[in-house]
């Protein structure tokens, strides 16, 4: 049994190490590639090599995210059903353009989607470069989703996070955010 063992063992390890690997490179890497010709010519065998280098500096974006609460980094609510705006904002500081940027929230528990309005800043979103943001909610996984999309009618004004030990995740993902470039997301909710 024990060489069955070390044996499936060996045959997963094998059946893993055939796959693709990927890495983030920081940026500042240095990648060089290198390529070779090499030819046989004349009677006497003699064989010419000729090879070229090329090298690409990694340039990385850098975003940076922040939130907060109407406006200030620390809010307190008077009383329940008070209005809560939040804001996360977001940059890109680093050296190339980034692509599907994807910001992430959490309702808190106990709280409910303030405003529903095509006009309220429940959904609102601005970017440098006039970009469309898409925004989309879920409150079955934030993995799988399914994300429905936010609407001035979807989620419906009111509507609850979800039971204790499930979640309301929003979410917006920015298609392109060049460098130097920034914007901010925004959305309500109800303190219950």
């Amino acid at each position: 049994m024990d060489g069955y063992k070390a044996g499936l063992i060996a045959l997963l390890l094998v059946a893993g190490a055939s796959r693709n690997a990927h890495a983030f490179l920081d940026t500042g890497t240095l990648l060089t590639n290198a390529a070779s010709a090499t030819y046989t010519g004349g009677s006497q065998g003699t064989s010419v090599t000729y090879s070229a280098t090329a090298k690409i500096l990694v340039a990385n974006p850098a975003m940076f995210l922040w939130k907060k609460a109407n406006g200030v980094d620390k809010t307190y609510v008077p009383t329940a059903g008070g209005i809560v705006t939040y804001s996360i904002c977001f940059s890109n500081g680093g050296a190339n353009t980034a692509f599907n940027f994807t910001i992430t929230d959490r309702w808190p528990n106990n709280s409910y989607w303030a405003f529903a309005g095509s006009s309220d800043p429940s959904y609102g979103a601005w970017v440098g470069g006039a970009q469309a943001i898409t925004a989309s909610y879920t409150t079955v996984s934030l993995v799988a989703g399914p994300w429905q999309p936010v609407t001035a009618a979807n989620p419906p004004a009111g509507s609850a996070a979800p039971p204790t030990g499930t979640a309301t995740w929003i979410r917006w993902v920015i298609p392109m955010m060049g460098v130097g470039y920034s914007g901010c997301v925004q959305f309500a909710l109800s303190i219950g």
